[in-house]
């Protein structure tokens, strides 16, 4: 039987028209029950970390309406383990390799009164989640829209979602929401993990490019495959190489 397609919005300037669900039901998926009962363990984690250190903003400017009010602090960033992080995040860390094919994940923070634009993710080879840690108290004005659907943030509780789709976040109120982020790679396209790690870390270089020359985002994209080619046979040889340095020397 042959694999799906895989979808890259690096190679596709047009909007994502899939097959998958817009919203996804993690329940049966192993550690997932786990991950959401340890939520306060999480949460508290974060808080520690928070009294010492801050979070990022995140690299994409063009994607947030005001500057600086989305923010990130990544423990993995497409099988690219952030070990200076993940050792102030024990419990966290211990929860999320329950799940299998966790391929990316982080926290995230969306100020007051801030906005998330409209775009589409990386690849349709990932199930987006989000656990939420802390939510305005005005619930129904915190809000994320996938394709015509929107959902409120419930602390304790995931919102899975095909990151493929248009979808954008919207924080109304004068209290920031802060999430779990993370990326369970679909079982199908397991064989391909480090293909498409590899694919989506070369699309953020080329974003942050396109953050000093925005024109970039107008070529046909298609045709950046054969450029980018070597860049991802490269990041897919130096992703166990890079990991490996990192944990043991």
């Amino acid at each position: 039987m042959s694999l799906p397609t895989i979808w890259f919005s690096l190679y596709d300037n047009d909007e994502y028209h899939g097959t998958e669900p817009l919203f996804w039901n993690t329940d049966d998926i192993q550690g997932i029950h786990d991950l959401k009962k340890n939520t306060s363990v999480i949460y508290q984690e974060l808080l520690s970390f928070l009294s010492h250190q801050e979070m990022e903003s995140h690299f994409n400017i063009t994607m947030v309406e005001k500057p600086k009010t989305w923010k990130v602090r990544s423990l993995r960033v497409w099988s690219v383990e952030m070990y200076q992080y993940q050792k102030f995040f024990p419990q966290t860390m211990k929860l999320l390799n329950n799940i299998h094919y966790v391929i990316n994940a982080g926290f995230n923070l969306l100020e007051p009164h801030s906005k998330i634009q409209p775009h589409q993710g990386d690849t349709n080879a990932i199930i987006r989640c989000h656990l939420v840690l802390e939510v305005p108290e005005e619930k129904e004005k915190c809000f994320l829209v996938v394709g015509n659907q929107q959902k409120h943030w419930e602390a304790g509780e995931i919102i899975a979602f095909t990151d493929a789709y248009t979808h954008y976040a919207e924080n109304q109120t004068n209290q920031r929401r802060i999430i779990l982020l993370f990326d369970i790679l679909r079982p199908e396209f397991l064989s391909k993990k480090n293909y498409i790690a590899a694919t989506v870390l070369s699309s953020f270089y080329l974003q942050q490019i396109g953050n000093w020359f925005p024109s970039l985002y107008k070529l046909p994209r298609k045709k950046l495959k054969y450029f980018i080619f070597p860049l991802v046979k490269f990041i897919q040889v130096a992703i166990p190489i890079r990991n490996f340095i990192k944990k043991y020397l």
